[in-house]
């Protein structure tokens, strides 16, 4: 009897544990060197200079910027993000006031960020703009792709998304297969912004990555104790009932 109440009891342990399972959510977004992380748990964005197209006259090392979006790009993602480039290239900034007194050369600047999962990633959002337009990856690894850059030509701010004005968000309902990238450890969150148009240059992130569900399929042990857990509930309130 003292056995069958061990096992019971194991069982509603087992029982209320699986009830109880929870999902591990972190929070990501873009800020720079030194700046708030505004409570997200990724480092600071960082300038990748050698693969970057060079900007005459600066000297630019891997340290970024907080830059203000202005009126013509859309403000930094809910508050918990903020546009970021090499140096104060915003739309609020004339020439003479960014790096090497020129606007950024056309081409392309490339960012990253690290971030750790503690396990497989269940669910994902990203929520992104950029000037002119961006193409964002996964661990080096354009096969990892997330987004890929809008088409067109439009100098100011791309008119298809990803663009400077209208946020584009992307989920594991929407890009299924990155669910397989974001594995349990340490990720870089890479970005390659286009420039086109030859003046303000900048991106902005937010996300979510979450890890683990209250709906993990158990192991066939711990089936065998949820289902004796389940009885012996069922049993108790009997009794109960029948008292």
């Amino acid at each position: 009897m003292k056995l069958n109440s061990r096992v019971c009891a194991l069982g509603a342990g087992v029982v209320f544990m699986t009830a109880f399972a929870s999902a591990d959510t972190i929070n990501v977004g873009s800020y720079g060197t030194g700046q708030s992380n505004m409570g997200n748990s990724n480092t600071a964005m960082v300038f990748n200079v050698a693969a970057s197209t060079p900007v005459p006259g600066a000297s630019l090392t891997s340290a970024t910027s907080n830059i203000l979006p202005g009126a013509v790009w859309n403000g930094s993602l809910t508050g918990t993000s903020s546009w970021v480039s090499y140096g104060q290239t915003g739309p609020t900034t004339p020439a003479s006031g960014q790096p090497g007194g020129i606007f950024a050369p056309n081409g392309d600047y490339f960012y990253s960020t690290q971030f750790t999962l503690t396990g497989n990633a269940t669910a994902f959002t990203f929520n992104v703009l950029a000037d002119d337009t961006v193409e964002v990856y996964l661990d080096g690894n354009t096969a990892n792709l997330l987004v890929n850059f809008a088409p067109g030509l439009n100098g100011t701010c791309q008119l298809l998304l990803p663009n400077c004005a209208d946020v584009l968000s992307l989920s594991n309902l929407t890009n299924p297969g990155a669910l397989a990238f974001l594995t349990a450890g340490t990720h870089v969150l890479d970005f390659d912004v286009k420039q086109i148009g030859g003046f303000a240059t900048g991106v902005d992130f937010t996300g979510t990555v979450t890890t683990g569900t209250s709906g993990t399929v158990p192991e066939p042990g711990t089936l065998l104790l949820l289902g004796t857990g389940l009885i012996c509930s069922a049993g108790m309130l009997l009794r109960k009932k029948k008292a």
